[in-house]
């Protein structure tokens, strides 16, 4: 019974006292070692304009080109008559 509490009182120790403090440093010290290798921001932004690029030659279009390949054919459309009028009192 003793050995269950102590366990019990050192986990409880461990995530109120350790984890946050090892995590904070583990997270700190990979956005230092993000930031001074310079890709935590230019990895996604290197990312995007590599696709554009590919993009741009792949078809030869230029950039805000629109191209269609198929139009579907629009339904007839009905025109509208009119409705059904209801007769209402305004109440105030």
């Amino acid at each position: 019974m003793i050995k269950f509490i102590f366990t019990t009182l050192l986990i409880i120790f461990f995530i109120r006292m350790v984890a946050p403090t090892l995590l904070r440093w583990l997270l700190g010290a990979f956005l230092k070692k993000k930031m001074r290798n310079g890709t935590f921001f230019y990895s996604t932004m290197h990312q995007q304009q590599q696709a554009q690029q590919q993009s741009r030659q792949g078809n030869g279009r230029a950039n805000g080109d629109v191209k269609i390949d198929y139009v579907p054919e629009q339904p007839e459309r009905k025109s509208f008559n009119g409705g059904e009028y209801v007769d209402y009192e305004e109440v105030k």
